[in-house]
C-alpha cells in the first residue's frame, strides 16, 4: 500500500505523554510497521468526523501498569494497531499461547472443511 501521501494522525501529546511515548517514538513504530496496522497490515478508513486516520497504540494489560512511570509504560508499548484488530483482537488480554490456540482452531476446522 502506498503510504507516501497518506498521513496517519499522531495521538495528542497527553496521550503520548500517558505511554511514555514521544512523537519520534510513536513515528519510529509506525515506519517500524510500513505505517499499517501491525496486525491487519491495512490502514484504517478515515475518521466520518474529521477526516483523520487514527491508529492505536496498543499495550500489553500488565499488572500495575497505571501506576508505573510513563518512561517505563514504553517498554510495554507492542505496537500501532487499528481500532478494530485492537478491539477484537488484543484488548481481551491475548497472549501468544491464545493467538496460537486460534490459529490451530482454524487450521483444523480448514482442514475437515469440504473443498
Amino acid at each position: 500500500m502506498e503510504t507516501d501521501q497518506i498521513t496517519v494522525t499522531q495521538p495528542t501529546a497527553s496521550t503520548l505523554a500517558k505511554y511514555g511515548g514521544t512523537p519520534e517514538r510513536w513515528q519510529a513504530l509506525l515506519d517500524s510497521q510500513g505505517g499499517v496496522c501491525g496486525v491487519c497490515r491495512t490502514l484504517p478508513s478515515p475518521s466520518k468526523r474529521d477526516g483523520k486516520i487514527r491508529l492505536v497504540l496498543d499495550h500489553e494489560h500488565v499488572r500495575g501498569w497505571k501506576k508505573l512511570p510513563p518512561e517505563e509504560r514504553w517498554q510495554f508499548v507492542r505496537g500501532l494497531t487499528c481500532w478494530w484488530c485492537n478491539t477484537a483482537y488484543l484488548a481481551r488480554g491475548i497472549t501468544i499461547a491464545k493467538a496460537q490456540g486460534v490459529v490451530d482452531y482454524l487450521t483444523r476446522y480448514a482442514e475437515r472443511r469440504p473443498a
